[in-house]
């Protein structure tokens, strides 16, 4: 082999080489460059702001920092009890340790409605998050007397899967953890419901203030427990069960968790 082909071939496979070395760390790229790193809590955790032996008068705190885009912060988070109400200030940390308010993010959620109120850069823009309009099951009749003393089935029966996208407007723990809260406490067949049991929701709201993500994307599967009253035409709703997958894309692809939601009718006996 001459001299010349051997040199044509080592430029080959150099040029081989880099390319599929540039790919590879391009792969490695975040994919969300919005990702909050490095977060560290001095006070308080998201897990406790779920903790409900807390007093309800009493309010819960935190502070933690992070890095994202380059950039150090610093958030004193402060909500109460049930996560009706919370209240955020973002500093940016400077080299020195020097502190700079850059952001407010105020949550308030009020008959299953989230208003997110955002201050920065000398503007304030209140954003709304109406969960009522997901209550679609509200339209199917139902018998309105009493049914109390009537069994009621021990098996959940499947109604319907519904998809829905909900926006995140706030970027800090208690905001993400109140509006994700607010979505799945909706019983979204039964009203009033005067009972609600929620499962775990840490993993979810979790994922969605690390990330940053603005947008998320839920399946939600419903079924009912049904009366089961002898003399009725139609029966009643007399048990929830709502499970809702969180995903981060709308093609429903990349699954964050499930959270399972319990409600039960104001009649119905345990």
């Amino acid at each position: 082999m001459s001299k010349f082909i051997v040199k044509i071939i080592s430029i080959t496979l150099s040029v081989i080489i880099a390319a599929s070395s540039a790919s590879f760390a391009f792969a490695q790229e975040p994919i969300n460059s919005n990702q909050k790193t490095n977060i560290h809590y001095e006070k308080g955790s998201i897990e406790g702001l779920f903790d409900s032996s807390v007093a309800r008068n009493d309010f819960k705190e935190l502070v933690y920092t992070y890095h994202q885009n380059g950039e150090s912060y610093r958030v004193y988070d402060q909500a109460n009890n049930d996560l009706t109400n919370t209240n955020s200030f973002i500093y940016k940390v400077g080299l020195n340790g020097e502190e700079k308010l850059v952001r407010q993010e105020k949550v308030t959620v009020s008959n299953n409605i989230v208003y997110t109120t955002v201050t920065e850069n000398g503007q304030e823009k209140t954003y709304t998050l109406d969960l009522n309009k997901n209550k679609e099951l509200q339209i199917v009749p139902e018998t309105r007397g009493t049914w109390a003393g009537y069994p009621v089935s021990d098996t959940f029966v499947d109604w319907g899967s519904f998809k829905q996208k909900y926006n995140v407007a706030g970027t800090t723990a208690t905001a993400v953890s109140a509006t994700i809260k607010a979505i799945v406490s909706v019983a979204t067949g039964i009203d009033p419901a005067v009972k609600v049991v929620v499962s775990a929701i840490t993993v979810v709201a979790n994922y969605i203030f690390q990330n940053s993500i603005k947008w998320t994307y839920v399946i939600e599967d419903v079924a009912f427990r049904w009366t089961e009253i002898p003399t009725a035409a139609v029966q009643q709703r007399a048990v929830e069960r709502t499970i809702r997958t969180f995903y981060t894309d709308s093609n429903y692809a990349t699954e964050i968790d499930s959270v399972t939601t319990t409600a039960y009718a104001k009649d119905y006996k345990d």
